[in-house]
């Protein structure tokens, strides 16, 4: 690999990865706190953000980001140069490595698969008169939020630990 397509690389990484932990802390922080505050409406918010590709857009930060990464740590040890990947420094970067896959994995199967499914149901009670059968549906998707608040955090650590242990990587 050049010198210019490895600084390329980096900066992608860097810059995907730091979207992607300003775009989770966001979520975790700030939108979802809203979002349950706002009961049903907050479903109609998700239902919105659905449509403006909220999905997609995690996806891709997390997917780009890990396989960028992946592509770093090849350079880094010589295409998984046993000796260099067992060094403190590769040590250093497996975890954050991991740490971030995990988080992509996570963010994906868990989160995104939850957000999808608040989506359906608020579409299908929106088109419900008041009732039991809506009261349940409302009922369910609260508990899928709740669900992506819990493992919107997990998300968030493991984000933060790829990048400590990925920005302490190089001096130890």
């Amino acid at each position: 690999m050049s010198t210019g397509l490895y600084l390329t690389i980096r900066v992608v990484h860097v810059l995907l990865a730091a979207l992607w932990i300003g775009a989770t802390v966001f979520i975790s922080l700030l939108l979802m706190p809203a979002i349950e505050q706002s009961g049903p409406a907050g479903g109609q918010v998700m239902v919105g953000l659905n449509r403006r590709g909220i999905n997609a857009y995690m996806a891709a930060l997390g997917g780009i980001t890990v396989l960028t990464g992946i592509a770093l740590f090849w350079r880094y040890t010589s295409g998984f140069d046993p000796v260099l990947s067992g060094s403190r420094a590769g040590i250093s970067y497996s975890i954050g490595g991991l740490a971030g896959l995990l988080a992509v994995i996570i963010g994906g199967s868990i989160i995104g698969r939850s957000a999808r499914k608040i989506v359906e149901i608020m579409q299908k009670a929106g088109s419900m008169a008041d009732g039991p059968e809506k009261g349940r549906l409302l009922q369910e998707a609260l508990a899928l939020q709740g669900k992506m608040k819990t493992f919107g955090t997990v998300v968030l650590l493991l984000q933060l630990t790829a990048l400590v242990t990925m920005t302490i990587a190089h001096l130890i």
